[in-house]
């Protein structure tokens, strides 16, 4: 069978596509062999994603490396890997790119901290180290600790980038160095507070409202796919250049963005339609 064009929406570049014809199915699959890069947050997703795609024609052998998103940036731009997925690329990286969904940034706080909501301006200065206690910011007289992950980390370059605006994180944060540390210490700290990705959250912590001038948003998956929520980040499949549109390539990254693909991406993620 002829595969089907599909088109992917990409943020530089859409491809063209059209409908193929049908012709008599070979006596042996094809196998398609994928390699993509990607980083320890997504590889459930990417795990999902190839285990639901059917090509139009033949099968995958998916090849996925776990590694740190700048090394998979590297990796790709130094031609070692084709593509990979990630949900941070520097303003610098000049690569091709298409969305496939948005990931959320959580600000999380002890389960028991009763404050209503946060400015973005006022967890800016939390993390400055400027709002030391809740007190001063309508919570109980407890002392703030603030927990960061790593500077070079995926989610911390995020949270630099949408949250701090450039200003220096407090000398005495806690440092985190997983998703799934700072999940725990914030847990175990009464005044804690933290940052993960919205794919990250359970019940031990509690992932505080944004307030921006109307009624405060929590990040969920309906609020980050409109938009609703102001702190998200798109999920994003790179490469030195768009795959030939008759690629395997082509079929897998356009039926992601399709019905199929977004209702996998939406068991975690916002997707690229409310």
């Amino acid at each position: 069978m002829k595969r089907a064009k599909r088109t992917i929406v990409v943020l530089s570049l859409a491809l063209a596509g059209c409908q193929g014809t049908i012709a008599p199915p070979a006596a042996t699959p094809q196998v398609f062999s994928l390699q993509l890069l990607t980083t320890p947050e997504m590889v459930a997703l990417v795990q999902e994603l190839a285990a639901e795609f059917t090509p139009d024609s033949g099968v995958i052998s998916l090849r996925s490396v776990t590694t740190r998103w700048d090394s998979a940036i590297q990796q790709v731009q130094m031609g070692q890997a084709p593509y990979a997925l990630v949900s941070f690329v520097p303003a610098s990286a000049a690569m091709w790119a298409a969305p496939i969904g948005y990931d959320g940034l959580a600000i999380v706080v002890h389960a028991g901290n009763p404050v209503a909501a946060l400015m973005i301006e006022q967890v800016r200065q939390i993390f400055q180290g400027r709002i030391t206690s809740w007190d001063q910011i309508g919570g109980p007289p407890l002392p703030i600790t603030v927990v960061v992950q790593a500077p070079d980390a995926e989610f911390s370059q995020v949270f630099q980038a949408q949250v701090m605006d450039g200003q220096r994180i407090t000398p005495s944060a806690r440092l985190a160095l997983s998703s799934a540390r700072m999940i725990e210490l914030v847990a175990q700290t009464p005044g804690a507070i933290g940052y993960v990705s919205l794919s990250a959250l359970d019940d031990r912590v509690r992932a505080v409202p944004l307030d921006q001038g109307s009624a405060p948003i929590a990040p969920t998956r309906s609020t980050v796919s409109s938009g609703a929520y102001p702190l998200r980040t798109p999920i994003v499949v790179v490469g030195l250049a768009a795959p030939d549109e008759h690629s395997i390539y082509h079929e897998w990254f356009a039926w992601m963005q399709s019905a199929a693909g977004q209702a996998i991406v939406g068991r975690r993620y916002g997707t690229l339609l409310p």
